[in-house]
């Protein structure tokens, strides 16, 4: 297979790529695991939504699952049009949530087209506590620890527990909204130790479904609305965003002191007024009674 079809298939596998894949690409180029990476994100960064600043970044996490496997994870900026900034999605944060997406329980390597901001660097210090994790931008080799000194983090909030160690957040009851379904699925893998507002959203185009899971931040404001994580999975699926091809919007929600439902439906409503924007909120009794 040559680098454009494989380039290709990563965009079917929604920016997934297997260690298989990664070292058949490396071989047809001729390059180590570094620059293989690099190519990659020089090629991904084209898939980025930037409409507003026209800045496109590229990132590549390289993860373990529970069961050892290896995998790489891209991920891309997006940012929506007659929107405010603070609804701007890092590459960072597409490429980290598309890991833990797919079930990563460890990040081993990150690799960035640009720099990443200071709130990218808290970002990525809710998921690692390891601070020598590696973190590569373009030539420049450097560690979490090097690029965000004197962290503050879920440790200085009494959570002890990261994104990726913890398989479920709760277990909701049997009457609570879709159980079985996946996202009464997505709903229970999402993170929020510091509101308990569990949450995860569904869009649908046509025939598919993408799927955002909710991440809170010990510093709050760099939290991952559900909403964006959802549409960071449909800009790495089809290079871009077709808003008016979005159908339906659901969000599900465990009842808490915040929630998503005035900015998700506002937000629906600027960017894809024809969608159905749906709601279900399960009571924080329901979340906690098997938890």
């Amino acid at each position: 297979m040559c680098p454009t079809l494989m380039l290709e298939s990563i965009k079917q596998q929604r920016g997934i790529i297997s260690v298989q894949q990664f070292q058949n690409l490396a071989q047809l180029l001729g390059k180590n695991p570094k620059d293989t990476a690099q190519w990659l994100l020089a090629h991904i960064q084209s898939w980025a939504v930037a409409p507003i600043s026209q800045f496109q970044v590229a990132a590549l996490v390289h993860a373990r699952n529970h069961q050892g496997e290896d995998f790489y994870a891209a991920g891309v900026n997006v940012e929506l049009p007659h929107c405010g900034l603070e609804s701007a999605v890092h590459a960072e944060q597409t490429a980290l949530h598309n890991a833990w997406l797919h079930g990563a329980t460890e990040i081993r390597h990150l690799y960035v087209s640009a720099t990443p901001c200071g709130y990218c660097r808290q970002f990525i210090n809710e998921f690692c506590s390891d601070t020598a994790l590696a973190i590569s931008i373009g030539e420049v080799d450097s560690t979490l620890g090097e690029l965000l000194p004197l962290a503050f983090g879920p440790s200085d909030l009494a959570v002890s527990e990261r994104i990726l160690d913890v398989e479920e957040s709760c277990q909701l009851s049997k009457g609570s909204y879709g159980a079985g379904e996946p996202l009464h699925r997505h709903l229970q893998h999402s993170y929020a130790p510091y509101s308990g507002g569990l949450a995860a959203l569904m869009l649908s185009v046509g025939e598919e479904r993408f799927y955002g899971r909710y991440i809170e931040n010990a510093a709050f404001n760099p939290s991952f609305h559900p909403l964006l994580a959802a549409l960071s999975q449909v800009a790495l699926a089809h290079q871009g965003i077709d808003f008016k091809a979005i159908d339906t919007v659901t969000l599900c929600e465990v009842e808490s002191l915040k929630s998503h439902r005035d900015s998700t439906e506002a937000m629906v409503r600027r960017l894809a007024p024809q969608a159905k924007f749906q709601y279900h909120c399960v009571s924080n009794k329901a979340a906690a009674a098997n938890t």
